[in-house]
């Protein structure tokens, strides 16, 4: 049975490698397309799973299909069989996990599924991988990350991450890029950690068709450009709200201190999202924010309740908008009431309010301001349902309580 490992690493892919062995325990690679991010990453993974029997190591996605897709069969499988060959390896496909022949295993899935989520997270790990992170929220990644706590004798637990980058407001470039804490801004407290390096298509010439750079990532739109071929943190093509902008970010100091009235929107699923909203005149106040993953209803509404969100001003309630979808769920949410969910007409409502300076976002709203930049349209039109949660809320406050009309002063 072969076992040797035989990759020969571009310079910067070796640049890479000895940043896994820097002592950081998060690690980004991020950069263009094409540039070798996920090979460096799944090659320390093999490496780890050979090395350390009877270990166990998680490569996960926002869809286990598109985890099983661009990394299990590109990526991953073909180093197997060119190392251990296909009888050093066991392949489960109900479970999309893969057991080596030193007991050690490989699991594939996805955090966007609440069953898969939970069959993943169910494990204990040594190894931890989040592929492309820009479509992971930050609740969803630091639920995993209680599970990195299997013990191997001379393993080092770690955590891989990589992204082609997206909006210089995502949770990974606050942390990874400005050494910031997502939450509060503050600098991380222990910020050697955290390490983080880019990788671009040019890094890996040597690898590519001759044809890819010049004639596919050189003439890619501006932006695109700037994301895939360059690795630059940047606002996507297609956005939906593009003429948002830094000055309607309001800092905590500057905020209202009374509004006309009060609303707020509730967005279900295996990412659970709340958001709070004031009036003044005709002007809107994104006012606080919070999500979690994989919570219960009830937990989340009482988490909201011990915050005192649920109150609009001497302990009157006020409209919670829920996604139609949640049925009984939503008589669980303190105030809860079906929200008008026509997509289309709620951001148009929204864009109308940002384009006449009527539409503000509290520097505390975190989770908002981590999707407005990427909230994005694709080529055919559709809306882009990964990163979303958030402003799915936002849109059934603002368009809910405009569309019925609910006024509690």
């Amino acid at each position: 049975m072969r076992t040797a490992l035989v990759f020969k690493p571009t310079a910067v892919q070796k640049q890479a490698l000895n940043l896994l062995k820097s002592g950081a325990k998060h690690v980004l690679l991020f950069g263009g397309s094409r540039s070798g991010k996920t090979t460096v990453l799944v090659m320390a993974i093999l490496f780890r799973a050979l090395r350390y029997s009877g270990s166990r190591h998680l490569i996960c996605r926002y869809r286990a299909k598109d985890a099983r897709s661009s990394v299990l069969r590109e990526t991953l499988l073909p180093w197997l069989n060119n190392t251990v060959g296909t009888g050093g390896y066991t392949y489960h496909v109900h479970e999309s996990v893969l057991t080596l022949f030193n007991g050690s295993e490989i699991w594939i899935g996805g955090l966007g599924d609440r069953e898969q989520a939970d069959k993943i997270l169910g494990h204990e790990y040594n190894t931890i991988y989040f592929n492309e992170i820009s479509q992971l929220s930050y609740a969803a990644v630091t639920t995993a990350y209680s599970r990195l706590a299997m013990r191997i004798e001379g393993c080092r637990n770690l955590f891989f991450y990589d992204c082609n980058p997206g909006s210089p407001l995502h949770w990974a470039y606050k942390v990874f890029v400005l050494n910031r804490a997502f939450l509060t801004g503050e600098p991380l407290e222990k910020a050697h950690l955290y390490a983080s390096m880019m990788l671009n298509s040019e890094d890996n010439r040597d690898n590519l068709p001759e044809d890819y750079i010049g004639d596919i990532l050189d003439v890619l739109p501006e932006k695109q450009r700037a994301r895939f071929r360059d690795g630059l943190w940047v606002k996507a093509e297609g956005v939906i709200y593009d003429r948002f902008d830094e000055t309607m970010i309001v800092k905590e100091s500057d905020m209202p201190e009374v509004f006309d009235r009060y609303a707020a929107g509730q967005d279900f699923g295996l990412n659970i999202t709340f958001v709070k909203i004031g009036w003044l005149g005709d002007a809107v106040y994104a006012l606080c924010d919070y999500g979690a993953f994989n919570m219960t209803t009830k937990s989340f509404n009482a988490e909201l309740e011990a915050r005192g969100w649920l109150d609009a001003k001497d302990g009157i309630g006020y409209p919670v908008y829920c996604d139609p979808a949640g049925g009984e769920r939503i008589q669980e949410i303190t105030g809860g009431v079906k929200a008008n969910n026509s997509v289309d007409s709620g951001i148009d409502y929204i864009n109308a309010k940002i384009e006449r300076g009527q539409f503000f976002i509290s520097e505390k709203c975190v989770g908002l301001l981590s999707e407005i930049w990427d909230y994005c349209r694709d080529e055919a039109g559709q809306i882009v349902k990964t990163n979303d949660h958030y402003l799915d809320a936002l849109r059934y406050a603002v368009f809910s309580d405009i569309q019925q009309g609910v006024v509690m002063l």
